[in-house]
This record gives structure tokens, sequence and C-alpha cells, in this order.
């Protein structure tokens, strides 16, 4: 029997896609006990500078250990918050490959970390959230991680 709903989040470990796994954990919590979290994180060598497009023959596969660590780690939070959570690894372009698991497990919705950059850092740098928006038929919430406390005045949440 399919959960009714579905979370997929986009992780690579870093601080916003935690944040879209802790937004994940509490929608869960808030849905009920048969919604069910995926965290996915993608390894894609094409982006990569030189153009590898795999890695390299008997070489080990650093960035796929890269991501099984990380979602490690996603399994630790969310076991933290008393829940358990599917974790994936996909290989190829990020955009796409998230946007295929999410299709293949039925998501209802797609959680995403993003940065907040803005201007010739977002032109350089690109955005996979903004991609994740713009190609998606599935809803996509996009999370930012929460501003350090010593950021309080910069941030706008001074007292």
């Amino acid at each position: 029997m399919k959960a009714p709903f579905t979370l997929v989040v986009a992780f690579d470990g870093s601080a916003e896609a935690r944040s879209a796994l802790h937004a994940a954990l509490a929608f869960a919590d808030a849905l009920g006990a048969g919604t069910a979290v995926h965290a996915a994180s993608v390894v894609d060598y094409v982006s990569l500078p030189g153009g590898l497009t795999k890695a390299p023959a008997g070489a080990p596969d650093l960035l796929a250990m890269d991501a099984e660590t990380e979602l490690r780690v996603a399994d630790e939070i969310a076991a933290a918050a008393g829940r358990r959570i599917t974790t994936r690894v996909l290989r190829g372009p990020t955009v796409s490959e998230i946007l295929k698991y999410a299709h293949a497990v039925g998501a209802t919705m797609i959680l995403a970390g993003t940065h907040g950059r803005k201007g010739v850092a977002r032109a350089v740098l690109g955005s996979t959230c903004e991609s994740l928006v713009r190609q998606s038929e599935i809803p996509v919430l996009t999370v930012r991680a929460a501003a350090p406390k010593d950021n309080a005045e910069e941030t706008g949440t001074a007292g």
C-alpha cells in the first residue's frame, strides 16, 4: 500500500539540505505515521571540471562514497527524530535524477535546500534548487539553513 504522503529530500549533506530534511521530518510528523520520507543524494560526474563522466577504472568511487556518508548522516538525523527514512544514491545529472526518483516513488512533495545566492554568484554557480522548481510537476519546497545566532543583526532578527 502506498503511503498517503511521500516526501523526497534532495540531500547533499549541506546545512541547507539538513534544514530541508528537518522540515520534511516535521511535515511527516504533522501528516501522520503513514508519511514516507526519502533522502536522495546524487553523484554527478558530468558537472565536474575536466569532463569526467564516471570514476576512473580501478579507482574508488569517491563521490559515491561521499554520498553514502551523507545519507548515513540523514539516517542519523531521522533516527534522532524518531523516524525511519529511505535513502538512495542516484547517478547522473542532479535535477533530472531527483525528478525521476520523485516520480518513481510517487512523491507528493520535493524538499530542497537553497543557498539563497544572488547576482553573479548565482549566475556563475547556477541553482539546482531553482532548476528543480522550474522543471518539476511535483510541488517543491525550498528551505534555507537557519541563520547562525551571531548573525542576528544582519538578518534583522535582533531584538
